[in-house]
């Protein structure tokens, strides 16, 4: 094989293999960079290492009967994401058909989310100062606005007392409201 035919798919592999990190390879190295840090602050809370001033408490009503109050905290893990920070839960407790949930803002994760989206900005050619929580364009689906169903009606009678029935095919009623009188359907028999 010629040096310029094996540089040429050299060439080509190289450009491939670039191509495909910018169309999902950094989603991979995103995910899996916010997957460790969301292992390192479990560590870390397990631990107890962190400070009880940074914690932020969310309060959750609960509709259940016969709820009893907690003596006690209890360590929960989970997250949450609240205008753009990410938090994790730390603790949690029951008191009067109110749920209190302590939360630790997870600022590596924040910050990589942050570095994410700025990258898929640049990547699509999206101006850097637009907020990233709303549309770029309004998505219509005309589907959804107007979504109409056809029912089919079959009605049967019958006529003079006879044991004849016929059934009134509604494939050719006209639809909607009428302002002018019509023929109408024919009875099928």
């Amino acid at each position: 094989m010629p040096p310029a035919i094996r540089l040429n798919r050299i060439i080509a592999i190289l450009l491939l293999s670039v191509h495909f990190f910018t169309v999902c390879g950094y989603q991979l190295f995103f995910s899996l960079a916010e997957n460790m840090a969301d292992r390192q602050i479990i560590a870390s809370l397990d631990a107890n290492n962190y400070d009880e001033s940074e914690l932020v408490q969310i309060r959750l009503p609960l509709n259940i009967p016969y709820t009893t109050n907690w003596k006690d905290y209890e360590r929960c893990d989970g997250n949450i994401l609240l205008h753009g920070i990410h938090y994790n839960y730390v603790k949690r407790i029951v008191y009067n058909d109110t749920m209190y949930l302590y939360c630790i803002p997870n600022q590596q994760k924040t910050g990589l989310n942050h570095t994410k989206n700025e990258f898929a900005r640049q990547l699509t050619d999206l101006p850097s100062n637009h907020k990233g929580d709303q549309p770029t364009t309004k998505k219509v689906n005309l589907a959804d606005e107007y979504n109409t169903e056809n029912c089919h009606y079959n009605f049967s009678t019958t006529v003079n007392g006879t044991r004849r029935f016929f059934f009134l095919n509604n494939d050719k009623l006209a639809p909607g409201f009428l302002f002018k009188p019509t023929q109408p359907p024919e009875l099928i028999g």
